[in-house]
């Protein structure tokens, strides 16, 4: 072999190693590209974790109940039936006009009710008995309630002293007569109120009033309600069937003065009624019968 041929081969197998030296170097550097497709070696990837999102407590726990029963369903609400309208002409109608409660049951055609005053006169009634209490006469109905409203009183440490009871007609007559010669022409006083009433027209007559003062009062006029004897017999006359009959804010009613020593007996249920709303005696009558006429009208209130 020439010389010249000898390296020529030799260049050649030179060149191949360095061919070779940088294939190897390369497949170092990115092995992937030299392997085929499909070589690639499997790597399993973990599944991503979900993240459990933290409770939201609420600003307002509800407490339960202890029962563990269940709340029972709202029931429908029940149909209101109307309630039928008051008759006007009827106790009860009248009172609700006068902005009064519905008054007690009564037959006030009973003798408690007998209504005596200057347009209804009684004529020469005379009452059951009489029949005689610490001097004075009084119905014989009345005897008891009178005892046990005086003995309660006294019992306070109170004095009481029945004053004037029953007066017959003729009595009133001459009482009223006298009256009349001292404040001409018809016994009224200044105001036009009766001092005392015409026979026939007193409630004295009827035996179920009596005069009542203070053992030491000396007279019957306004001052008697200053007493504690009469502040607290008018707090409870209602609880034996009295009334104070002439109050001081009903003479244009009553159409006589004031008197704060005439207790009158209509029964505990109707005094009651009477004393608690602050009627007189006309108007509680007025509330189941008709006791005006175009003579004599029902008072302005």
């Amino acid at each position: 072999m020439s010389v010249k041929r000898f390296f020529r081969v030799l260049l050649g197998l030179a060149l191949l190693a360095v061919f070779v030296y940088c294939m190897y170097c390369n497949y170092q550097v990115a092995p992937k590209l030299l392997e085929p497709e499909g070589w690639l070696p499997t790597v399993e990837v973990p599944a991503p974790v979900e993240e459990t999102p933290e409770p939201v407590i609420p600003d307002f726990i509800p407490v339960e109940s202890e029962s563990s029963e269940p709340e029972p369903s709202a029931e429908p609400t029940p149909e209101v039936t109307p309630e039928p309208a008051v008759d006007p002409d009827s106790p009860e109608g009248r009172a609700a006009a006068m902005g009064l409660p519905a008054p007690p049951e009564i037959d006030i055609d009973s003798w408690e009710f007998i209504l005596a005053n200057d347009y209804n006169s009684i004529g020469e009634y005379a009452p059951q008995g009489p029949e005689m209490l610490e001097g004075q006469p009084l119905d014989s109905r009345i005897i008891e309630p009178m005892k046990a409203m005086v003995a309660d009183t006294r019992d306070q440490g109170l004095s009481v002293y029945l004053s004037s009871g029953y007066r017959s007609y003729s009595d009133q007559r001459y009482l009223y007569n006298r009256k009349v010669a001292q404040y001409p022409p018809d016994g009224k006083d200044s105001n036009g109120r009766w001092i005392v009433l015409p026979p026939g027209t007193s409630e004295h007559q009827t035996g179920l009033a009596c005069d009542i003062t203070d053992v030491y009062h000396e007279f019957k006029d306004r001052s008697l309600e200053e007493t504690a004897m009469y502040q607290y017999m008018s707090q409870h006359c209602q609880e034996f069937g009295f009334i104070v009959r002439y109050p001081a804010d009903k003479e244009e009613v009553t159409g006589v003065m004031y008197e704060p020593w005439h207790f009158r007996y209509v029964g505990v249920e109707a005094a009651t009624y009477i004393m608690e709303n602050g009627i007189c005696l006309e108007e509680f009558v007025s509330l189941y019968r008709d006791i005006y006429s175009a003579e004599n009208p029902a008072p302005e209130e």
